[in-house]
């Protein structure tokens, strides 16, 4: 059995009012990786308990911070276009190298 700290005593014997980091990132619909994220970059509900390496949170807070969580930037898709077209050049690139290569190596056959 994992061992179990307290980080906000306050809440031990009422379990049923925590839930995980997973938890949370089931009912948002995101990665567990993007609630780790949020609790490093934004004011996270602190946690009140781990165990092991589970951290748990009051499933109020957690409900409250996410529906006020910051929200993403809309994506400018004119930006997404030129990021695309660049990635396409250098792809072409690469291409054009390798084409040129198998022709050297065709060439010494």
């Amino acid at each position: 059995m994992p061992d179990i700290m307290w980080h906000r005593p306050e809440y031990q014997g009422k379990e049923d009012q925590l839930i995980s980091l997973a938890g949370i990132a089931t009912i948002a619909g995101v990665t567990r990786a993007a609630v780790s994220n949020w609790r490093q970059r934004h004011d996270f509900p602190a946690p009140v308990m781990t165990a092991g390496r589970t951290v748990w949170v009051v499933r109020t807070e957690a409900e409250t911070w996410l529906s006020n969580r910051p929200a993403r930037p809309a994506p400018d898709p004119q930006a997404a276009r030129a990021r695309l077209k660049a990635r396409e050049a250098r792809q072409a690139a690469a291409l054009a190298v390798t084409r040129k290569k198998l022709r050297q190596l065709d060439k010494q056959r």
